[in-house]
């Protein structure tokens, strides 16, 4: 869906924004690989596990990415709750490993946060920031800072969409939007684009029964080529 992800309210919050954990009610495991324009050099894996509690859910996370020349190591730990029936927030600390052979290895500790709120039953609005103050990896190399801000709108009982701005403060704003469409009562269809740079999506969800769901996609680069994913998540 272009990776525009910062209204969703599942498991997968966990990895894009972590107030929509609080509406994980079950006991949720997710994992999720990415090859980005088909490097071996360029992959990524995330694996993470979601604890409802009496208070609100709490989530760990981990991360890895990188080759021999540059790698990067994160381990995250989150929060969300409620504050009423439409509105959540949520939080996560991060602690990044980061090596390269020219600097060594350095660790660094970090946050981000969220926001969801339920403006009707089939929209849902979501903002969150990752890093908000200047957290250095090594010198004159930061951690970026990246403002999120969207909704998801479940269009009809078999159809949603989603949109999202993304601006690092580094860059120029990025716009992200997709689709979901169910096939048939055990598949969906996503497709998506987004900008700067300007990439297109599409993929399979594959709902194998009310615990268990399969995702698979790819993005693709009019000159990089595509960007192969996979992911699981389980529920109790």
């Amino acid at each position: 869906m272009g990776q525009a992800s910062v209204a969703f309210y599942d498991v997968n919050s966990l990895l894009a924004n972590q107030a929509g954990l609080a509406k994980v009610e079950k006991l949720s495991v997710v994992a999720a690989a990415e090859r980005r324009f088909s490097l071996a050099e360029l992959s990524s894996f995330s694996a993470g596990v979601v604890v409802p509690a009496g208070l609100g859910s709490f989530g760990f996370v981990v991360n890895t990415f990188g080759f021999d020349g540059f790698s990067q190591q994160r381990a995250g730990l989150a929060y969300a709750r409620r504050l009423g029936e439409n509105f959540r927030i949520g939080a996560q600390f991060d602690y990044f490993g980061t090596r390269i052979p020219e600097y060594g290895s350095r660790g660094t500790l970090t946050f981000e946060a969220g926001v969801q709120a339920d403006l009707s039953k089939e929209i849902t609005a979501g903002v969150h920031i990752f890093s908000p103050a200047q957290v250095q990896l090594f010198e004159g190399e930061n951690l970026p800072t990246i403002l999120r801000m969207g909704f998801y709108w479940q269009a009809s009982e078999k159809t949603a969409l989603a949109a999202e701005v993304e601006k690092d403060i580094d860059f120029k704003a990025s716009v992200r939007g997709g689709f979901e469409y169910q096939l048939a009562a055990p598949v969906l269809l996503r497709g998506g684009f987004s900008t700067n740079p300007s990439t297109f999506h599409l993929g399979l969800g594959l709902n194998l029964n009310t615990k268990f769901k399969i995702d698979t996609a790819s993005g693709y680069h009019q000159m990089l080529g595509f960007s192969p994913a996979f992911g699981a998540s389980w529920s109790k």
